[in-house]
């Protein structure tokens, strides 16, 4: 058995036993403090990279998604994909410049 493994399982032993109540009943935890699978945290940290990655080379390649899917060394299609799957869409420059301005 991996030594890692042995481990988290005598970690989650050793939590069973101290959440037991006297009776010998295991206490109920809500649902809401369960502790989140650690997965999670890993896709939510990948997915915010990748939309940072793929936002910079889409600004430095002026939106040109050829060259943009080059500097991060993917397919074009997969670059689409991401695109999609992210919903990243360019930021209006021009949106700053038509904003109500106050009168003087």
């Amino acid at each position: 058995m991996n030594s890692h493994l042995k481990e988290t399982i005598e970690s989650e032993d050793q939590t069973k036993e101290r959440t037991q109540t006297p009776s010998g009943a295991a206490a109920a935890l809500p649902q809401s403090h369960a502790p989140a699978a650690p997965w999670a945290a890993l896709r939510s940290l990948r997915a915010e990279t990748e939309i940072h990655a793929i936002s910079r080379a889409l600004e430095e390649s002026g939106w040109n998604r050829k060259h943009a899917a080059k500097l991060l060394s993917i397919s074009y299609r997969g670059l689409l994909y991401k695109i999609r799957q992210y919903n990243i869409t360019p930021v209006s420059r021009g949106a700053v410049s038509q904003t109500a301005r106050p009168e003087i």
